[in-house]
């Protein structure tokens, strides 16, 4: 390491000490990050704006979907090794597959290398059959891991619990690469690192996630019920949903860059940020909570730990794909059935009733249902009104608990407006 090098970060571990005798946990927190964005993170570059919130403690779940090739890879991984460093805590860089990992490690080299915050002297490492740390001058700051290993990582959690802030790249990705339960396996992998009291900071574990705008088809959305948020929220914002903080940005000094010739432009999600969908055939909050007054309603137990959801009542019927509850009225799989959940047999299947979804005699909750049940023939042919209760099976209650959700949604969101 240069002479030069060791100054600079001697220098920084000094106004650490320094910090840490005389502020709060929040400006010791807020003065560091503030550092790192002016030493270090380009203006033409994503801002880093959501870990402004990071000690918030009524936020938990972090995500910005953004324009392609705006830095929030290069700069979130970045800014993460600086604060884990000088404030003491760790990150969990979560991968699909095992075999992402050493891109991963990788990929934090290059970063630490043309940033040139630390050397590449400062760091050594620690390979595990199931994960990879990373050490900047023997402080562990990152916690390499993979979704399959969930389960295994148990057995490691006394070393996770030390890397409480999970950051998900790419969680957004293509239809077809997408592991299997992502949700339940990223659940396991929280629950492993939330066994520490009086974390310094955040209190509780955070999530991370990055993504382009490539699908609604995550495993992780239908549990945080954000799709709408997702495709009613302005381009260039940053909005509170519930625990949830959601950043929708379109980096356009990046893409003025970009050589936009060779493929057309104007409907590409990549490029401007936003998720493309037809708002033909959605329901607003408005119209469902409306169209569950004196509704039937019944639930179908599907793949991937969904279930499909119908409400219908004398004008409208409303589908929507959510996570399951495990209180579904009927399942497409006999591993499913139980005592109150019945099977979807080939008396519920009518090859026939694809065309009244041909017709538009249904609406959608959301623009995810709509595209997922639009690319499962299957769940057409099913005819849910054999599923349906003879009488209204919803209370006053649960629209009142509808409406105060929707009430508690518009006043967070206004909180960054």
């Amino acid at each position: 390491m240069s002479k030069n090098k060791k100054k600079t970060t001697k220098s920084g571990e000094i106004k650490q000490a320094i910090r840490k005798t005389f502020l709060s946990e929040e400006d010791e927190f807020q003065n560091t990050l503030k550092e790192y964005k002016t030493k270090y993170l380009p203006k033409e570059y994503n801002q880093l704006e959501l870990l402004d919130q990071l000690t918030n403690k009524d936020i938990d779940w972090y995500i910005s979907v953004t324009s392609r090739g705006d830095g929030k890879s290069f700069n979130y991984i970045g800014c993460m090794a600086y604060l884990c460093y000088y404030l003491e805590f760790g990150c969990t860089l979560l991968v699909r597959h095992w075999t992402l990992q050493e891109k991963a490690k990788t990929l934090v080299q290059d970063i630490i290398s043309t940033i040139k915050m630390f050397s590449l002297d400062d760091l050594s490492y620690k390979n595990d059959t199931d994960y990879i740390i990373i050490y900047i001058k023997n402080k562990p700051v990152f916690f390499i891991t993979d979704l399959n290993r969930a389960s295994d990582l148990k057995q490691a959690s006394h070393l996770l619990k030390e890397f409480p802030i999970i950051l998900y790249d790419e969680f957004l990705t293509l239809s077809s690469d997408y592991v299997a339960n992502e949700y339940e396996k990223l659940k396991i992998i929280y629950q492993s690192i939330d066994r520490k009291e009086n974390r310094p900071y955040i209190e509780h574990p955070k999530i991370i996630l990055l993504g382009n705008p490539v699908n609604f088809d995550s495993p992780i959305l239908p549990a945080l019920k954000i799709y709408n948020a997702m495709q009613n929220q302005e381009i260039n914002t940053i909005k509170q949903h519930r625990n949830i903080l959601l950043e929708l940005r379109r980096n356009d000094s990046r893409n003025a860059i970009k050589n936009s010739r060779v493929f057309p432009i104007e409907n590409d999600e990549n490029y401007l940020g936003q998720f493309q969908f037809s708002n033909y055939l959605l329901a607003s909050d408005a119209d469902y909570t409306k169209n569950m007054r004196d509704a039937k309603i019944a639930t179908i137990k599907i793949e991937d730990n969904l279930m499909m959801k119908i409400v219908d009542n004398q004008f409208n019927t409303i589908l929507s794909i959510e996570q399951s509850d495990n209180n579904e009225n009927y399942c497409i799989h006999l591993n499913d059935v139980t005592e109150k959940r019945l099977l979807i047999n080939d008396n519920f299947y009518k090859e026939r009733f694809i065309k009244k979804y041909k017709k538009d005699m249904f609406l959608y909750k959301d623009a995810f249902s709509k595209q997922y049940i639009a690319s499962h023939e299957e769940l057409q042919m099913i005819d849910f009104y054999k599923c349906l209760p003879a009488d209204t099976n919803i209370t006053t209650e649960e629209i009142y608990k509808t409406v105060e959700h929707n009430n508690i949604l518009d006043m967070l969101a206004k909180k960054y407006e």
